[in-house]
């Protein structure tokens, strides 16, 4: 930092001011700025810049730089000046055949103070630490890396509520067309992967913005739905962007498969995939299907695979994503808000819940949450014969109810011609979701719906569990037939074109393998399907559900060798109940717990202190 001109200075324990002014020095004619190198950033009221002109290599006056960011707190404060910050982005993945979502976090730095609209003039070409050099453009279908070229025929905006259909998005050409707070579409540069950096440079956004949400879904139960993001130079947490608004019912982010290299529609694949807060710490993704789609937006049926699972929670810099609304189809259009008290200082990364893409070459997704931020929850995956895999998530939860729940439920992006989803609601106005949230009982029945658009095979099957061992089943009412889909078992089906909203169900039990039991092996199978384990090794403890109430009149615990190392007796009939484990050994060791009815429930426990 050189020559750093501050009004009402404010420090504190971090980088922190009241107002900052950052202008050239007229006196011995240098420039002035701020370099934020992974620190935050931290301003009360407005910031105002004063463009630097005396050398090339330092014109910005704050240089966000490896997870620097800059956070403000007072809403009603407007950035001022013709100075500029820069901030970088990198583009994981990055080529001229696959579009990026973006929400730029600077305007143009001329005009009135407050936040400005943003143009393509604000996309720099990375030269140095500190010096960037516009962008270029061409009409050309490509972009090219260097010097940084970018096309712009695949720029565009989304900024009325819509759906896909190509009539619904507005090219944006070379000016300054994107309101503040909307994000744009753009394709990337050269004609192989790569990871792209793009510095993004002009006064920094600031404060509240609304970005109008339609509760309509189109004929095909598409969602409508507005291009935004994150409008600042700093991350913000997606679960106040639900929950603050309850006309957001779900964030999409785009995904698509990049190893395909086409400017046609109909050549490649991709889709939304869908976050809510629900789920634990990190909330609920479910990424898309991938699909291919037309000029109407509409799938036209050859599809095949789906995308990666992100950790979505803290959105990272310049990421764009679309708000949808709670899909109830009366045609209203209301503001959620996007503000100030939103913004975080959390580093981009899957460790922090943070991912803008994968990048270039990266390794399967490893869970960093730990099963103890997990709410009991199933991911399932239904795969269509010679197309796409659908995912969806089903999540348990006692504060939850049977229909929809605000940032628990996440509504279907129903983007393909065949489809499964949650049916939510009154027989004669169901809405589809992809996530849905159920207080657990082991009785329950819940619906679990297919659409086809053609006769099809398909299996459906449990890929992930976290914090639930219970059998699961799908349950075809019309058959009468049960067919486990956990412990890597898959139901099968073959059935004709039509919508299938009423006939399947996920269930707990195999009710016809009850029915042929005796009484008392009926009941205790039932007991020992509805108690369930987790062994919490990072707070070193043994959890225990018991949804039903059951009396334990005592539990045990036995070493490999037999020997008993703990117990407990009259435990109690709680729903939920706990044993430290932290003064055991590491090891493997048998857990039996006996009912009031003599009935033996045996769990084997491994420990990891």
């Amino acid at each position: 930092m050189k020559n750093l001109l501050l009004l009402a200075l404010s420090f504190g324990t971090t980088v922190s001011f009241s107002q900052l002014y950052v202008t050239p020095n007229t006196t011995t004619n240098t420039d002035s700025y701020i370099y934020v190198n992974d620190e935050v950033l931290y301003v009360e009221q407005d910031v105002n810049l004063v463009q630097n002109t005396y050398n090339p290599a330092t014109v910005a006056s704050i240089y966000l730089r490896n997870d620097g960011q800059l956070i403000q707190g007072t809403p009603a404060s407007n950035n001022d000046g013709t100075g500029l910050l820069s901030v970088y982005q990198n583009a994981p993945n990055d080529d001229s055949w696959d579009y990026t979502y973006w929400c730029s976090p600077v305007g143009n730095p001329a005009g009135a103070a407050g936040n400005t609209s943003f143009g393509i003039s604000r996309v720099f070409d990375v030269q140095t630490v500190t010096q960037s050099t516009v962008a270029l453009t061409t009409t050309a279908y490509n972009g090219i890396i260097s010097p940084m070229t970018i096309s712009t025929r695949w720029l565009y905006k989304h900024d009325i509520p819509g759906t896909e259909a190509e009539s619904h998005y507005t090219a944006i050409g070379t000016g300054n067309n994107v309101p503040a707070g909307f994000g744009f579409i753009m394709k990337g540069l050269g004609t192989t992967n790569h990871d792209q950096n793009y510095d993004f440079r002009g006064r920094p956004n600031n404060g509240t913005f609304s970005i109008p949400v339609s509760d309509l879904l189109d004929t095909n139960g598409n969602p409508y739905w507005t291009l935004t993001g994150n409008p600042y130079p700093s991350a913000i947490d997606l679960a106040l962007v639900i929950t603050n608004n309850p006309n957001v019912s779900t964030i999409y982010f785009w995904d698509e498969d990049r190893d395909i290299n086409s400017h046609y529609y109909v050549d490649n694949r991709a889709g939304f995939g869908t976050w809510v807060p629900a789920g634990g710490t990190a909330g609920t993704y479910t990424p898309p299907a991938f699909i291919e789609w037309d000029e109407n937006g509409n799938n036209p049926g050859g599809t095949g695979g789906s995308g990666a699972n992100y950790e979505r929670r803290f959105s990272p810099i310049a990421q764009g994503f679309m708000l949808a609304g709670t899909g109830a189809n009366t045609g209203s259009v209301t503001n959620a808000t996007i503000d100030n008290s939103m913004r975080v200082y959390v580093k981009e990364g899957a460790a922090n819940n943070s991912e803008f893409r994968n990048p270039l070459n990266a390794g399967s997704l490893i869970d960093t949450n730990g099963e103890n931020n997990y709410w009991p929850q199933i991911r399932i995956e239904v795969v269509f014969k010679n197309a796409h895999q659908r995912q969806l998530v089903l999540l348990f939860n006692d504060d939850s109810t049977d229909g929809y729940d605000h940032g628990m439920d996440a509504l279907h992006p129903m983007d393909a011609t065949l489809e499964a989803y949650f049916p939510i609601g009154e027989d004669s106005n169901r809405l589809k979701y992809i996530t849905q949230t159920v207080p657990f009982i082991i009785t329950k029945k819940i619906p679990f719906a297919i659409k086809l658009s053609e006769q099809k095979e398909f299996g459906v099957r449990v890929v992930e569990q976290h914090n639930f061992g219970i059998k699961t089943y799908i349950w075809d009412r019309n058959e009468d037939t049960y067919q486990e889909i956990t412990s890597g078992m898959e139901a099968y089906f073959n059935l004709p074109a039509g919508d299938y909203d009423n006939r399947f169900f996920i269930v707990f039990r195999d009710q016809r393998t009850t029915m042929n039991e005796s009484e008392g092996t009926r009941e205790t199978n039932k007991i020992l399907e509805s108690v369930d384990f987790f062994q919490n090794n990072p707070v070193k403890q043994l959890e225990v559900t018991n949804p039903e109430g059951y009396n334990i009149v005592s539990a045990k615990f036995f070493d490999m060798s037999g020997k008993l190392v703990f117990s407990q007796d009259n435990v109690g009939d709680s729903k939920k109940f706990t044993f430290p484990t932290g003064n055991l050994s590491d090891g493997v060791y048998l857990v039996k717990l006996t009912t009031q009815d003599n009935v033996g429930i045996d769990y084997k426990m491994i420990i990891h202190n």
